[in-house]
């Protein structure tokens, strides 16, 4: 009988959660709370909501530690009827801010979002408002395309295809995906985050323990990608995946942990 990592990965997915009672986790809760304070306080009427999103919501996201790109998404919901300007103006709104309570803080712009460092995480604020249809009730939300233009986003579409993925796969789909995430960001970010979620959710599995969810999702990538690199990541990825599940057939645990420090840091 072949020998099994699936102790070995499910305790790497744990390291790589943020939970609420760890330190960092604790630094981003407080920090959340009164940046969210701070945003009520200096934008009064002109701010409708302060909505958590992408990988932080999911959790999904990874210790800045294992990934230096970790942030949480917190989209600025304007109350667009009242002061109506275009998306350049609402974005210096967030950065001036930015620079009036953190002055001592990195802040920059990044197309669409205005990014603040913090010690323990990034947090990239995006500017949005939203309408709500007057026959069905139905609202859409609009974040920046450009400096002048809109396009309607989901805050929460995919986090909630992701988890209903996750609940259908013995919630295993999580724990995969901060898996692939470390390895992504070990490898020097091949592969953009969210696409890399994307890929996982549409990825078809019929497995029962995250060692074979893991193997099955490598085995289901394709090597061609948008770019040289990309591909030469992909396929290294696969050929120490090969080699991982060598080294588990011939019962040497030594020498598949070794080859599995290759995928992911350890």
């Amino acid at each position: 009988m072949a020998l099994s990592i699936n102790g070995e990965l499910t305790k790497l997915a744990n390291d790589y959660y943020i939970s609420l009672d760890s330190t960092e986790g604790k630094s981003i809760t407080s920090s959340l709370s009164s940046l969210t304070a701070k945003l009520k306080a200096h934008f009064g009427q002109d701010l409708k909501e302060v909505i958590e999103f992408g990988s932080y919501k999911r959790d999904t996201i990874l210790p800045r530690r294992f990934d230096e790109h970790s942030d949480v998404d917190l989209m600025i919901v304007f109350n667009h009827k009242s002061i109506n300007v275009n998306p350049s103006t609402y974005r210096k709104y967030l950065q001036d801010f930015c620079d009036k309570y953190y002055p001592n803080s990195i802040v920059y712009k990044s197309k669409p979002t205005v990014v603040l460092e913090l010690v323990k995480i990034k947090y990239d604020l995006v500017a949005a408002y939203q309408q709500q249809s007057g026959w069905s009730g139905s609202v859409t939300t609009y974040i920046p395309k450009s400096d002048t233009e809109w396009m309607t986003t989901d805050p929460h579409g995919f986090n909630k295809l992701l988890s209903d993925k996750n609940g259908n796969n013995k919630h295993l789909i999580k724990p995969l995906s901060r898996l692939m995430k470390a390895w992504n960001a070990s490898a020097g970010y091949p592969i953009e985050s969210f696409s890399l979620e994307k890929e996982i959710v549409n990825t078809g599995f019929f497995s029962s323990t995250l060692e074979e969810y893991f193997f099955s999702m490598i085995n289901n990538m394709t090597r061609y990608r948008d770019t040289v690199s990309a591909s030469t990541k992909v396929t290294a990825l696969k050929d120490n995946a090969a080699k991982v599940k060598q080294a588990l057939n011939n019962n040497n645990g030594i020498q598949a942990k070794t080859w599995l420090s290759h995928i992911l840091p350890i």
